[in-house]
């Protein structure tokens, strides 16, 4: 049995408000003597506060929400470990929820949370192609009692601070370093068409042909899903276009081309060259190290930290949204255009 207030009470033959008044550190009426035999007892049998008590006093529970697309992708995966790192060393503690990329996931999770009595949320968002479900949530949003945080993804309309990489920058800087290596024909594996960030990918990919002189070609492009399997058939469908080069609108299905290229019977980058986009760890690590667009987990989960931390202790302060720069990493997967 867990050991409560009561009992502490109970053995100190004092009253349980006594007992809250010390271990809620407002010992102002009790005696130094009466404060330490109750510390000592707490200490004694490994007393933990009951925090959704404690909450309905203070209305806070120093716990915060984090929603997440995709746990199983290992983007997400370290951006969860980098936000709770930065929330506990803060004195909250955090509840991960992962929605599988479903916003009407997105939409009851926010509403399991709050009803959990968290102070805050981050909330990396799902899209939704439902424009009115979209324009309903947005209208939740703004309307909750607790601040919170976009981190990596956005839905166009909604006003909040939030945090990501700039992700048209990222992709131009990728296919800019493919056209200076002589690649003219170069394939684009994009995210899910929609969603907030495979969009700016793409138009970043665009953007850097048209700047080249090198008109764009709808047949080029392949839509994915953020998963291995989807840059396998998307590297596929490029191949058979007679790419020379693909950008990979994330790292996962960069891996995907990659065998995609080997069942083909080619070589990276000996025949065709690719570009990802995120640096996870293991981009560094392939037998043929990957070129990527590198950004910082761990920056990105700080600054939605102090973000919502920011707002937690000042509920008046504006909405700020930040984007951080994207960095060419230059590994084995990219050559010289053969010819």
């Amino acid at each position: 049995m867990k050991y409560t207030i009561r009992d502490i009470a109970r053995e100190a033959n004092v009253s349980v408000t006594t007992v809250s008044l010390v271990l809620n550190d407002k010992p102002n009426t009790v005696s130094e003597g009466t404060t330490r035999l109750i510390r000592e007892i707490a200490a004694k049998n490994n007393y933990v506060p009951n925090q959704f008590a404690v909450g309905l006093v203070t209305k806070k529970t120093n716990t915060i929400g984090l929603i997440l697309p995709d746990i199983a992708n290992t983007f997400f995966a370290e951006l969860a470990r980098s936000v709770d790192q930065f929330c506990t060393a803060s004195g909250y503690s955090m509840i991960l929820s992962n929605t599988n990329n479903d916003p009407v996931k997105d939409w009851a999770t926010v509403n399991l949370l709050i009803n959990r009595g968290i102070d805050g949320l981050i909330i990396a968002f799902s899209q939704d192609k439902n424009k009115e479900r979209s324009s309903s949530f947005i209208t939740m949003l703004e309307d909750l009692d607790v601040p919170f945080v976009a981190l990596d993804s956005w839905i166009e309309g909604l006003k909040c601070s939030g945090v990501s990489i700039h992700h048209s920058k990222g992709g131009m800087m990728a296919t800019k370093h493919l056209i200076s290596l002589g690649h003219i024909k170069i394939g684009c594996i994009t995210g899910p068409r929609g969603s907030y960030t495979a969009e700016r990918r793409l138009k970043g990919y665009i953007n850097a042909l048209t700047e080249s002189g090198i008109a764009f070609d709808e047949d080029l492009v392949a839509v994915g899903n953020y998963q291995f399997e989807s840059g396998f058939e998307a590297a596929l469908h490029l191949l058979d276009h007679g790419v020379t080069a693909i950008f990979a609108s994330n790292d996962l299905m960069a891996y995907g081309a990659y065998q995609a290229v080997q069942e083909r019977g080619m070589k990276v980058p000996d025949d065709i060259s690719i570009v990802g986009f995120d640096d996870l760890f293991f981009s560094a690590i392939l037998p043929t190290p990957l070129t990527t667009i590198h950004q910082s987990i761990s920056i990105l989960g700080e600054q939605a930290w102090n973000l919502l931390y920011d707002r937690l202790k000042n509920s008046g302060r504006e909405n700020e949204y930040h984007q951080l720069e994207p960095n060419l990493i230059i590994r084995n997967s990219t050559k010289v255009r053969k010819g």
